[in-house]
């Protein structure tokens, strides 16, 4: 990271960021309070400043470790500017409350179906407790992909988010949040919950997701989040959801992986 005197800009932990005014306008109206959202609003719109700098600057390693790449950085820029206002576009209206799940009519719907849909139940109950745990500090997809076996054929079955059209809407803001779940801290904490209830997320490189079995005598463990650190493990898991919602259209990606 370069600190640069540029105009139009601000510093945040010692990084240059946009203004909050050149942010797509949902985050203007998160800044102002006039957007309907749960979340912690500064830490989120500094982040939003940070990474569409970053993205429109070209303010990453690709740059300042390889000089010999300098051409390549207006190109870079324009690409991945537009592809970090969309992604910001996307996140802003993902955190507003409206696009939440209903956890406990989910969980009324399932449970008025009768005993055949048991499996069905304990995943609202799964999506229930991730709520109980991160609340909206987390964006509406979140709770969305960890519902979404709940949708298909059956809990089990197996979709590849790129390639099945049945979730084409909703491919790349998933894929996003299954990516995400590198930040061990938080996909030890959803599998741990997903345990209680004898399941485990699978997420492969064909874009696979899918619900497995587990014994629950054996399978299941408990896992809780560092106070110290959780924080800043929920900046991260965002952070990381955002980078990989915007390199989606870029990444290659073949049906043989699937």
């Amino acid at each position: 990271m370069q600190l640069l005197e540029v105009p139009d800009v601000t510093v945040i932990a010692g990084e240059n960021a946009l203004l909050v005014s050149q942010l797509p306008p949902v985050w203007q109206d998160i800044a102002r309070g006039t957007a309907n959202v749960g979340c912690n609003r500064q830490s989120y719109i500094e982040m939003a400043q940070l990474f569409l700098y970053k993205l429109q600057q070209g303010d990453v390693d690709l740059f300042s470790d390889n000089k010999a790449l300098a051409s390549l950085k207006p190109s870079f820029s324009q690409l991945f500017g537009h592809l970090g206002w969309e992604t910001l576009e996307f996140y802003g209206y993902d955190l507003m409350i409206h696009n939440y799940p209903n956890f406990e009519e989910i969980l009324s719907e399932f449970e008025s179906k009768g005993t055949e849909y048991a499996n069905e139940v304990k995943v609202a109950r799964i999506g229930i407790d991730l709520f109980c745990e991160f609340g909206y500090e987390l964006p509406a997809s979140f709770y969305h992909v960890h519902l979404a076996p709940i949708y298909r054929d059956h809990v089990f079955e197996e979709r590849a988010l790129r390639f099945d059209k049945r979730d084409i809407e909703h491919k790349r803001s998933w894929d996003a949040i299954l990516h995400a779940g590198k930040v061990f801290a938080i996909q030890m904490k959803v599998q741990s919950i997903a345990s209680k209830y004898g399941f485990t997320y699978q997420h492969g490189c064909g874009c696979n997701s899918h619900l497995s079995s587990i014994d629950s005598s054996e399978g299941a463990f408990a896992y809780e989040l560092s106070q110290q650190k959780r924080s800043r493990w929920i900046r991260s898991f965002v952070w990381t959801a955002w980078y990989e919602y915007a390199f989606f259209p870029i990444v290659p990606n073949t049906s043989y992986l699937v």
